[in-house]
């Protein structure tokens, strides 16, 4: 039976220490963000989306949620850019975002399509990831479009993608091929990484 398509962003999961730490940090607000969507600092230490299939570019975590200047829920299901009035940012003009941060955490993802498949050799390859042609998020959902870009799976290459891959998701209608959703680590994390901006 084919994997059904249900773009889920970098989404983390309850592995592999049974919780998923997160922190807040600060966002301008000129650029949409959207849940579960890669994310790294700027050189201010602002979050920024993660950019996508960028060799050596340091990712931070992924999104899990928004809060105003008072740690108010936004309005939307994503932040918007250059949202007016619609809420509080603070003096600066930043608001909040939650990012699962953690270097060990484990992530699950959706394969894209095109060119070959993924399969059970690929368990431990570097890999990077993308967004879909439809833009960065869904606007409706609030989810962000960011997939598996399958294309780029390779050796051990001292973090120039961003990802490694782990394992296919153990789920009954997860399959190997097209869609199917992997879970995935960040290899080449903003806090522990020597270069692309990481500290230690």
């Amino acid at each position: 039976m084919a994997n059904t398509r249900h773009t889920i962003g970098l989404r983390p999961i309850d592995q592999p220490y049974g919780n998923i730490r997160a922190n807040y940090y600060e966002a301008a607000t000129g650029v949409a963000l959207y849940m579960f969507q890669p994310v790294t600092l700027d050189a201010n230490g602002r979050i920024i989306f993660g950019v996508a299939n960028s060799a050596g570019s340091a990712l931070l975590g992924s999104v899990l949620g928004f809060a105003d200047d008072s740690f108010c829920p936004l309005p939307n299901p994503y932040l918007a850019a250059n949202p007016g009035l619609a809420y509080t940012a603070n003096s600066a003009g930043l608001v909040k975002v939650f990012v699962a941060d953690d270097p060990n955490q484990f992530y699950v993802i959706e394969e894209n399509t095109g060119g070959t498949a993924l399969d059970a050799q690929a368990v431990g390859a570097s890999v990077s990831f993308t967004y879909l042609a439809s833009g960065t998020g869904n606007t409706t959902n609030g989810i962000a479009n960011a997939v598996l870009l399958r294309a780029t799976a390779g050796a051990v290459n001292n973090g120039v993608n961003s990802l490694r891959l782990i394992k296919k998701w153990d789920k009954l209608d997860n399959a190997y091929g097209n869609y199917c959703k992997w879970i995935v680590k960040i290899d080449n994390h903003f806090m522990t990484a020597t270069s692309s901006g990481g500290v230690i």
